[in-house]
């Protein structure tokens, strides 16, 4: 029995599918260097890998697309200069008063294009990972906006009245607040929890739909229907690959979007 659990195991590890699947996972790539402190592994993983080619793609973009200006924009500024107006306009300014808007939307377009290009880059091929379908990473992000919007407000408004004027709500009656404080307080542990979640789920759900259907070329492979399930599949891969482009846009544009509301919280408690 041992002996018959071992080959199903080895026979698991060496499915194309199982290795397939195991670009979701966080591991170390075999040419990458190893560092090691103190006994801590500090070795690269596919995500700090893929983190750091997200943010090479985004400056090297941004470096195209202003080597050459042009007064009427044509190819990568054309692109670059609607989707900055697309941020401002529809993201930073919907949300915040031109003052705070001008001050702060060369951050938060900053967040919007490094978060669109960390769901983009694992699309590319031969990289199948995405450092957005990992939790530490989307958790990493979350926690540093919130802790960010939480400095802002402090810093400006003071930490006592920026806490009461956002932890008590206006115009509450003294006998609910033992209440309604600690309701405040949920939603205000709840942020970068929601925001973390909600990038992570959404770019690994995108990636494992395309892993279902490339999963299933490797389990016909060998057989006749290999002939019917091919094209199937490879069309179906298309499509959700073009539909997880689009995810990953939308989720750049409520993570961004939502890092201005903490903002403009912060800058303005109780409003």
């Amino acid at each position: 029995m041992a002996f018959l659990a071992t080959e199903a195991a080895e026979s698991v590890e060496e499915s194309p599918f199982t290795e397939l699947v195991g670009h979701l996972s966080p591991h170390h790539y075999g040419w990458a260097p190893h560092w090691e402190i103190g006994g801590i592994d500090l070795s690269p993983t596919n995500a700090v890998v893929n983190i750091w080619l997200a943010g090479f793609l985004c400056v090297a973009i941004f470096w195209m697309a202003a080597k050459k200006r042009q007064l009427v924009p044509s190819g990568m500024q054309n692109v670059i200069e609607v989707m900055v107006d697309f941020v401002k306009v529809n993201i930073v300014y919907s949300v915040m008063n031109t003052k705070d808007g001008r001050k702060w939307f060369p951050f938060v377009g900053t967040v919007f294009f490094f978060i669109f290009f960390l769901n983009a880059v694992g699309l590319i091929p031969w990289i199948g990972f995405t450092a957005t379908a990992n939790i530490f990473v989307t958790a990493t992000l979350a926690i540093m906006i919130y802790l960010l919007a939480v400095v802002i407000g402090m810093s400006k408004n003071g930490p006592l009245k920026f806490w009461v004027k956002t932890l008590v709500p206006p115009d509450i009656p003294k006998a609910m607040l033992p209440l309604m404080v600690p309701i405040e307080v949920i939603s205000q542990l709840a942020r970068p929890l929601s925001l973390a979640v909600r990038l992570f789920a959404n770019m690994l759900a995108d990636h494992l739909m395309l892993y279902v259907f490339a999963g299933f070329i490797f389990l016909a492979a060998g057989s006749a229907v290999i002939y019917g399930i091919l094209p199937i599949s490879l069309l179906f891969m298309i499509i959700f690959t073009a539909f997880a482009l689009f995810v990953a846009f939308i989720q750049a544009v409520i993570f961004a979007f939502l890092t201005t509301i903490y903002i403009n919280d912060a800058l303005h408690p109780g409003h």
